[in-house]
């Protein structure tokens, strides 16, 4: 049988932003930390949970099933809290491009898929490679108008929620209207707003959502997860089920067929990186213990508090992208008052998560402000 956690109500944890919560991370006494979108700091019972999983692999003394692969159920509970659908509903995965591989799988040549011109490439590359193998058409068009380009021949269109190159926000009311109006399906990567916004797979209703974990849900490298609405099951092919797909995955290992994969969303699962899911679990317990209307207006406020002292557009997401003149200097200046941040591009993003608080936004900000490029 999959086990999973029990859905008895989650204990609270302290507010975001609060000192209490704060030293549940040890990372934050390093310094400033405004890099979430590169790499989400883990909480101490993180840690606590990899360097047991470590230990007992040295020493041989764990049960891998009970000790460690059964987390992944686990997480897939705490999964389905976090973005508001039903456990049956998720699959885990290691990395996003899987699940966009799944769905790109699904395309055939009276397929259009419609995607933002710059999207990420772990979702564009696979839809390039269906549309190469299969005849599918991919169009790709500016992330602001997507909505505007969903049309009759449309079947599907791709798209991050919130943009790594910058944190603007895909306007998901519009484009789901869009999609309901032509039968397209929707295929959203939450990387980078699962765990600090507020998400419901439901409201509008999102097709496909995938995440990557390692970064604002605070989990290890090698957790993602998709979740698969309901009727979109049968339409995806389980081209990298496994041993964990089936029903009953520790029942047999060998032979069988098909009809032997799980019923639900499962039956897409793949084999998990063990200890990776064993710290995941510890940090996406955190994550669901918390308020996620709280959770999403710290770290959507922090980040236009920021946004307001720099004098730059705060994009309604946790992250904030802007230009510098000298990034070299402006890495220099960074390392010297101990802060944080990523240079995409040769600008400069910030992203906040529960573990900033307000003294964060004024060191990150005095720090940069030398270095913006104005006009």
């Amino acid at each position: 049988m999959r086990r999973g956690i029990s859905s008895a109500a989650m204990p609270a944890i302290p507010p975001p932003g609060s000192n209490e919560l704060r030293a549940l991370f040890p990372g934050t006494a390093r310094g400033v930390y405004v890099d979430s979108a590169s790499y989400g700091l883990p909480p101490r019972a993180t840690i606590a949970a990899l360097e047991a999983a470590l230990r007992a692999w040295s020493e041989g003394s764990a049960d891998w099933a009970s000790d460690w692969d059964t987390a992944g159920d686990d997480c897939r509970t705490l999964l389905a809290r976090l973005v508001h659908a039903d456990e049956t509903e998720i699959t885990l995965l290691p990395a996003v491009s899987v699940g966009a591989g799944l769905v790109a799988a699904s395309l055939g040549p009276r397929d259009e898929v419609v995607v933002p011109d710059d999207e990420f490439r772990s979702i564009l590359f696979p839809l390039l490679a269906a549309s190469a193998a299969s005849g599918a058409s991919v169009r790709r068009v500016p992330f602001e108008r997507l909505a505007d380009e969903v049309g009759p021949a449309t079947t599907l269109v791709a798209t991050s929620h919130v943009r790594s190159n910058g944190g603007g926000v895909q306007d998901l009311e519009a484009l789901g209207e869009a999609a309901r109006r032509h039968g397209a399906r929707v295929l959203l990567d939450a990387t980078h707003s699962a765990g600090v916004l507020d998400l419901d797979v439901g409201d509008p209703p999102v097709d496909y959502l995938v995440a990557a974990a390692y970064k604002h849900l605070l989990s290890p490298r090698g957790v993602a997860f998709m979740a698969v609405a309901r009727d979109a099951w049968d339409a995806l092919p389980p081209l990298a089920s496994s041993w964990r797909s089936a029903a009953e995955p520790y029942a047999s290992y060998y032979g069988g067929d098909l009809t032997d994969l799980a019923s639900s969303a499962a039956r897409f699962d793949v084999s998990l990186a063990w200890h990776a899911w064993v710290g995941a679990r510890e940090s996406l317990t955190l994550l669901a213990s918390s308020d996620a209307a709280a959770r999403e207006a710290w770290c959507v406020g922090l980040a236009e508090a920021f946004a307001d002292a720099l004098g730059v557009s705060a994009t309604g997401s946790t992250l904030v992208g802007f230009p510098v003149e000298d990034t070299a200097a402006a890495r220099d200046a960074l390392r010297a008052a101990g802060v944080s941040a990523s240079f995409p591009r040769g600008g400069a993003r910030v992203s906040f998560h529960v573990y900033n608080d307000e003294s964060d936004v004024a060191t990150a900000a005095a720090a940069f402000a030398p270095h913006m490029r104005r006009g």
